[in-house]
């Protein structure tokens, strides 16, 4: 294991050098916790910060964890604030192509998550592609890919689960727990969340 536990300022040289980065495209704040395993691949193509914060006297961890054959990709520029866990397990793929987590987010990755462009991830959410554990009993998919589509909006303590797609320009309201699929250009919200309006833009 690498295990990458020093100011943000090494953290930053550590990774950029890994992936062999002239010009860096990964910048890791102050109280950055990173573990790679030797064995996956964390690919950046855009610009990748890791720890954004807006309080700079903060020492909220954040955290990223890629366990063995895993892949982690960034595709366009792409924030990660402070107080985000990330963990893609073995074999997972966890793909970002440009947007921004506010922050104290958990995205737990078993198989695979895309996140599209120009996404908009509000603070204390969550998006899992796993329920983690089997139900004794009563035969289910335990893991189910997640994919979020381009300029979707995900608000404050919503929940992504197993097996969502969400639809190009969505909105998933604040506190959402979302279980099915989500059209295009529509608002979701409640507990399961439900379609609530439709032919909806946001800026």
């Amino acid at each position: 294991m690498q295990n990458l536990l020093e100011l943000g300022i090494i953290n930053t040289f550590k990774l950029n050098l890994k992936n062999n980065l002239i010009k860096p495209k990964i910048v890791c704040k102050k109280y950055c916790r990173i573990e790679i395993n030797r064995k996956s691949t964390f690919r950046i193509n855009g610009k990748l910060i890791i720890g954004s914060k807006e309080n700079k006297k903060s020492k909220m961890e954040t955290r990223v964890s890629l366990k063995n054959n895993s892949t982690f990709i960034v595709n366009g520029n792409f924030s990660i604030g402070a107080g985000t866990d990330i963990r893609v397990f073995e074999n997972g793929k966890l793909e970002l192509e440009s947007g921004y987590i506010n922050g104290y987010t958990q995205i737990v990755c078993a198989n695979s998550i895309k996140i599209g462009k120009d996404t908009a991830i509000a603070r204390e959410v969550i998006i899992r592609d796993t329920d983690a554990h089997d139900i004794i009993g009563k035969p289910h998919e335990k893991i189910k890919p997640v994919v979020i589509g381009d300029h979707v909006w995900i608000g404050a303590k919503a929940m992504i689960m197993k097996g969502v797609t969400i639809g190009n320009g969505a909105i998933v309201a604040a506190g959402a727990i979302v279980t099915r699929d989500v059209p295009e250009n529509s608002i979701v919200a409640g507990v399961p969340a439900k379609v609530i309006a439709t032919n909806i833009s946001w800026k």
